[in-house]
């Protein structure tokens, strides 16, 4: 057997993080704010030493962080966030090593495919019937590349004013419930087809 290439370890990594549905529960979480294994346990209703476990397998993969330790009844618990990016402008994302601009993609993709698995293992996924997904395997010309770049940049600031607008109307209706949402936005160019 050769060696690993990249594309297999991203492969390998994306299909452990989704192998398992305690494993996408903790990133989701872990990604919206720090937390314990044993706080971790009680929001998913687990056993302690399972979640435990699949913390430490995302701690493995580079998608988590140990950020505290305390002292808890004789022992020490240990606290755990997710490896937050910062959002990049296109002109810093740009300058950026092709390896660098894959790496970022890398972390970007493991939470939109861990966040899609705990929807689709709670349901919540498909709970609304008017939720989208699409894929849409297309040809464009260098016109057409451009053009999508400003319609998904267009959808990016139109969709940072939906989530702004709402915040305003919430804070203004203390009965207002949010709903918990992720958008995941790409377009990215695919390897030649093979003859």
């Amino acid at each position: 057997m050769g060696p690993v290439k990249k594309s297999d370890a991203l492969d390998s990594t994306l299909g452990a993080i989704v192998s398992h549905p305690i494993r996408s529960r903790c990133l989701t979480i872990l990604s919206d704010r720090t937390a314990s294994p044993n706080e971790l346990a009680k929001e998913i209703d687990e056993e302690v030493p399972n979640v435990s476990y699949h913390v430490k397998q995302l701690l493995k993969m580079g998608v988590v962080e140990l950020v505290e330790e305390r002292p808890a009844r004789g022992a020490v618990e240990h606290f755990y966030r997710a490896i937050k990016r910062p959002h990049l402008s296109d002109e810093e994302y740009a300058s950026l090593a092709l390896e660098d601009r894959l790496q970022f993609a890398r972390l970007i993709l493991q939470f939109a495919v861990a966040d899609a698995a705990s929807a689709m293992d709670t349901t919540t996924f498909a709970q609304r019937p008017e939720h989208h997904i699409s894929r849409l395997p297309i040809q464009v010309d260098e016109t057409g590349w451009k053009e999508l770049r400003e319609i998904y940049a267009n959808a990016l600031q139109r969709t940072i004013e939906v989530e702004a607008a709402s915040a305003e109307r919430m804070a203004e209706n203390p009965d207002a419930v949010g709903i918990p949402t992720r958008v995941v936005t790409m377009f990215f160019e695919m390897p030649p087809p093979t003859r």
